[in-house]
């Protein structure tokens, strides 16, 4: 697996997603054959990471892609991510978006939507106000997408911030009553 200067392993295959689905997948390359018979795919996906200003969006895509962390603030206009991986076989490059938090770009916002695979919305568990945040996020990339069989994932960050263990409690089990 080839991710910048991090080995991981990474999966987009939501549960909800079956053979027999009517909803559209993303499209993938013809399996290419290479000189010892065995079938080698190329996929890509576009994810696109999204939440309110200071949530931790990009320290996140640091993290995981360059196993690095800065404890600086830096403002996010808009910023595009590759990671190369090799699983089972597939070579996979995930197209990561980072986007800004302000959103004083809405048709910006609406394009980012439209054009991805996938979702990673991420909020603050010390500050519920970006929880609320990534609950209109996620309706409007089913209003947008026309449909809520969209792949989404909530991440929840600063845990290591988090004084209360119960306002955090909170803040994780929500997205189950989804």
């Amino acid at each position: 697996m080839k991710g910048r200067h991090l080995r991981r392993r990474f999966s987009l295959q939501p549960s909800f997603m079956k053979d027999d689905s009517t909803e559209e997948r993303p499209k993938r390359e013809k399996p290419l054959k290479n000189d010892e018979n065995s079938i080698n795919s190329n996929v890509r996906h576009k994810i696109v990471m999204m939440g309110a200003a200071k949530v931790g969006k990009s320290s996140l895509i640091t993290q995981f892609l360059y196993s690095s962390f800065s404890p600086k603030y830096k403002r996010t206009v808009e910023e595009m991510h590759h990671g190369h991986f090799s699983v089972g076989g597939v070579n996979l490059t995930l197209d990561i978006l980072d986007t800004s938090g302000s959103y004083e770009f809405p048709a910006m916002r609406a394009l980012s939507i439209s054009s991805a695979d996938a979702f990673i919305l991420v909020y603050d568990v010390t500050d519920s106000i970006t929880f609320e945040e990534v609950k209109a996020i996620r309706e409007q990339i089913h209003e947008i997408k026309s449909t809520t069989a969209v792949p989404i994932v909530v991440v929840g960050n600063k845990t290591d911030l988090s004084d209360e263990d119960e306002d955090l409690r909170q803040h994780v089990t929500q997205p189950n009553r989804w």
